[in-house]
């Protein structure tokens, strides 16, 4: 995911260059959804830690009382 957010941005940076607008427009819109995705990604990953570790604790508690 990282590596073609990479190849988007070179081929963003090649449209300005170059001087073509729909390919620097997809390119725009392409990075941005790459981004969003790789966000996303990091918030779930995120999540899943922190209810894998609230569900640990929880069932330390029950093999205490039980």
């Amino acid at each position: 995911m990282v590596a073609t957010t990479v190849v988007a941005v070179i081929v963003l940076i090649a449209g300005i260059i170059i001087g073509l607008p729909v390919l620097v427009a997809l390119s725009v819109i392409f990075v941005a959804v790459q981004l969003l995705m790789i966000g996303a990604k990091v918030a779930v990953e995120r999540n899943d830690r922190r209810l894998s570790a609230r569900l640990a604790e929880r069932l330390a508690s029950r093999d205490e009382e039980g």
